[in-house]
Formats: C-alpha cells, sequence, structure tokens
C-alpha cells in the first residue's frame, strides 16, 4: 500500500479503494494471518459479494449503503465498505473493521436498536472501532 493524500491510502496505484489510515492502523495491531486476511478482503472490493449492513452514518448522504466483506479467517474482522462520496478521491472507501462476533450479531437482529445503530454509525464513520467503544464503557470486548 502506499500513501495517498494525508486521509487516505490506496491500495495500489490504479486501485479505486481507498484505505484510511485508521483502517491501516488497525490492520498493524492484529495477528499476521488476520491482518493478511483483511489485506486479501480489501484487494476484492468490489469484485466480492459484500452484504449491505444497516448503518445510517451522520453527514452522509440520504442512501448511502454499507457493505461488509468477512475475511472468514479466525481473529479478522469483517471490512465494511462503501462507494465514495462525491467530495472523496477513488470509487470505494473503506470505512472501518468491525469484530466478526459484533458483526454478526449487529446482523442478527441488533440492528434494529437505536442505541447499538448509533454505536456501530460511529464507528463505520471510522471515528471508533466497536472493540474500544465496549471498552470505554467498561463492557467485556
Amino acid at each position: 500500500m502506499s500513501a495517498e493524500a494525508a486521509d487516505t491510502v490506496r491500495r495500489d496505484e490504479d486501485s479505486d479503494v481507498l484505505v484510511p489510515p485508521t483502517v491501516v492502523s488497525k490492520m498493524r495491531e492484529l495477528h499476521a494471518s488476520a491482518a493478511a486476511a483483511v489485506a486479501r478482503t480489501i484487494l476484492r472490493i468490489p469484485g466480492a459479494s459484500g452484504g449491505p449492513i444497516p448503518l445510517n452514518v451522520p453527514g452522509d448522504p440520504p442512501g448511502t449503503v454499507y457493505w461488509a466483506l468477512d475475511p472468514g479467517a479466525s481473529g479478522a474482522p469483517v471490512v465494511i465498505y462503501r462507494e465514495s462520496l462525491p467530495s472523496e478521491e477513488g470509487k470505494w472507501r473503506v470505512t472501518a473493521l468491525m469484530d466478526a462476533g459484533a458483526y454478526r450479531a449487529y446482523s442478527n437482529g441488533l440492528a434494529e436498536d437505536a442505541v447499538v445503530q448509533g454505536v456501530a454509525a460511529i464507528a463505520a464513520a471510522g471515528a471508533i472501532s466497536a472493540g474500544e467503544y465496549t471498552s470505554a464503557k467498561g463492557e467485556p470486548g
């Protein structure tokens, strides 16, 4: 990955997928095999068939759709991404990495809970990770 602007990393010179430094930083904290699985998953965007994930992120235009791709590797978080907004470079933007267990719980009905939806939206915006939120609240991650 090479540096691209102050707030993103481009996956390669011809790529239309941008990865913000916050996501790259999280990848560096992962076990090597999990980080490699996440990197391979990012390389599959947009060709892979990610599943839509309901997120209402403040500041996003109406109709913004977020997608989730599960690397399927032990310890690897789910990659959350969306199409780039008109003010952003590239065609796609990875916005967050979500713990696989949290993603499954969110996808299996927790997405309907307003509080959970708010936390997920903050995480998708890249402000915090779901794990950081639960740690700050003193809850088990």
